[in-house]
Parts: structure tokens; C-alpha cells; sequence
């Protein structure tokens, strides 16, 4: 499992450096710069946390990712969407999850649109009728952040989330 988690990480790596260069060759600069890391959590004693370079996962490690996007334009960006991956074989932990700028925390569930939290699945009863129920966070696909903020030239933005590696 742990090779398979470490080649995910690594391919989601490789596809982001792909589609950096494509988008160098096609478009200007990008006006945000960005930077998604990953760290392994290990909890102690008393819930002291101590974190590492995430460099494979087993089932039930706790993973934490940092994003750090910088303004390099000489203008305020405004209307920022940051969206988090959440890797298969991983589901979405909510605790540590932080941005630096005011923004409104969105979700994606298989089959709904966005929606921010709580969020509801449409779930099948047995009787054949659809109902709305209250999704747990290992429902969540994707993560985002609607940045209601600009952010200034020169400043940086930082989001972070955890998941937990499925056991």
C-alpha cells in the first residue's frame, strides 16, 4: 500500500510539472505562483504534533497539505478558487484545516454539485425513495476555497488540509 500511495503522489506530481510546462509554452506567466506540499502527522503524547516529508504512506497515517500561492503580479488578485485534491485510497479529515485569507470552505460529493459544510448526499432508502442525509466528511472528492479577499502583490496565501491514508 505503500508503494501505491507514494506512485499516486509521485503521478499527481509528474501531471502537475506536465501541465506547468504546457501552460508556460501556451499562456504568459501565471500571475499566482503555486506550491502544494505534503507532510506525514504523527500525534504523541499529550496531541503534540510532529510532522515529516511525507515520502510514503501506509493505511491510517495522517497526511497534511500545505499550499503556499503567491501574488507575483504588480496587481491585487481577486476571485481566487484554491481546490485540494483528495488522493483515492485517502478520505478527507477535518481537523487542520486553515486558510490565511478570509474564504468560503466548499466541498465536492460524487454526484452533487459544491456545497459548503455540512454538506448533504442524495442517498437510496429501501423502499426505492431518495432521500437527503448529512454527508460525512469521507464523503468529500475535492476541497476549495472561494477567496472572498484580494490577495495584495507579494503575498501569500496558505491553505491547509489533512486526510488519512484508508486502511
Amino acid at each position: 500500500m505503500r508503494h501505491s500511495i507514494t506512485s499516486s503522489i509521485f503521478a499527481a506530481g509528474l501531471m502537475l510539472l506536465s501541465w506547468s510546462a504546457a501552460a508556460q509554452e501556451q499562456k504568459p506567466a501565471s500571475p499566482l505562483s503555486a506550491n502544494l506540499g505534503v507532510q506525514s502527522v504523527e500525534i504523541g503524547e499529550g496531541g503534540k504534533e510532529t510532522f515529516s516529508p511525507a515520502e510514503a504512506a501506509a493505511p491510517g497515517d495522517l497526511l497534511q497539505y500545505t499550499g503556499r500561492y503567491e501574488n507575483v503580479a504588480k496587481e491585487p488578485l481577486s476571485g481566487l478558487v484554491i481546490n485540494g485534491p483528495i488522493p483515492s485510497n485517502t478520505s478527507f479529515v477535518d481537523t487542520g484545516r486553515a486558510v490565511s485569507l478570509k474564504a468560503a470552505f466548499e466541498v465536492l460529493i460524487d454526484g452533487e454539485s459544491w456545497q459548503g459544510v455540512p454538506a448533504y448526499k442524495t442517498v437510496t432508502l429501501e423502499d426505492g425513495t431518495k432521500s437527503r442525509v448529512e454527508a460525512e466528511a469521507s464523503d468529500y472528492r475535492q476541497i476549495r476555497w472561494r477567496v472572498s479577499e484580494a490577495l495584495a502583490p507579494g503575498a501569500t496565501l496558505v491553505t491547509t488540509y489533512r486526510v488519512q491514508v484508508e486502511k
